[in-house]
């Protein structure tokens, strides 16, 4: 019998349905059936349960494994920023802005960044209400370089490197 706990489960409540008493003897007719497809259930069940039981190890295996892999990938992360930071003072002790060879090109690009030197002495219409307050440094980059001065703030410029 291939079929499923589903299926099995339908025939086990139908063969009770069909179980007649004998109204001389109290004796329970057609238990056989019943009798046949409890053991088939019974071990149908048990290989459910074990799938589940299975599945359910599988998905702790792969959260250990997420778990390791985030720490893999944070570390080779760290790993990126701390070599750019050398390869970057390297070419800054040699004096020079680029190098290009036939697999890669490294350089520096520009780029400015706000910097909140004293966060409480922003004016209120440069501060973002979120659930907590925090410059708004898009709005004060664009006030800086429109030519406004900003008491609090002032624009740095940072090299980054790219690496193609």
């Amino acid at each position: 019998m291939n079929n499923s706990l589903y299926e099995i489960t339908r025939e086990y409540l139908e063969a009770f349905d069909r179980l007649e008493v004998d109204e001389e003897t109290g004796e329970i007719l057609n238990f056989e059936a019943v009798d046949a497809l409890a053991g088939v259930f019974e071990e149908k069940a048990e290989s459910v349960a074990c799938y589940i039981k299975n599945l359910e190890a599988f998905i702790g295996s792969l959260k250990t494994e997420e778990s390791s892999l985030a720490e893999r990938r944070k570390s080779a992360e760290r790993k990126v920023d701390n070599m750019k930071k050398y390869l970057a003072s390297c070419l800054d002790a040699a004096g020079r802005e680029k190098v290009e060879t036939a697999k890669v090109r490294v350089s520096f690009r520009k780029s400015v960044a706000v910097s909140i030197d004293d966060e409480g002495a922003l004016p209120a219409d440069y501060i973002v209400e979120t659930v907590s307050t925090k410059p708004d440094k898009t709005a004060i980059k664009k006030a800086i370089q429109a030519g406004q001065e900003i008491t609090g703030a002032s624009l740095v410029e940072n090299r980054n490197i790219q690496i193609k």
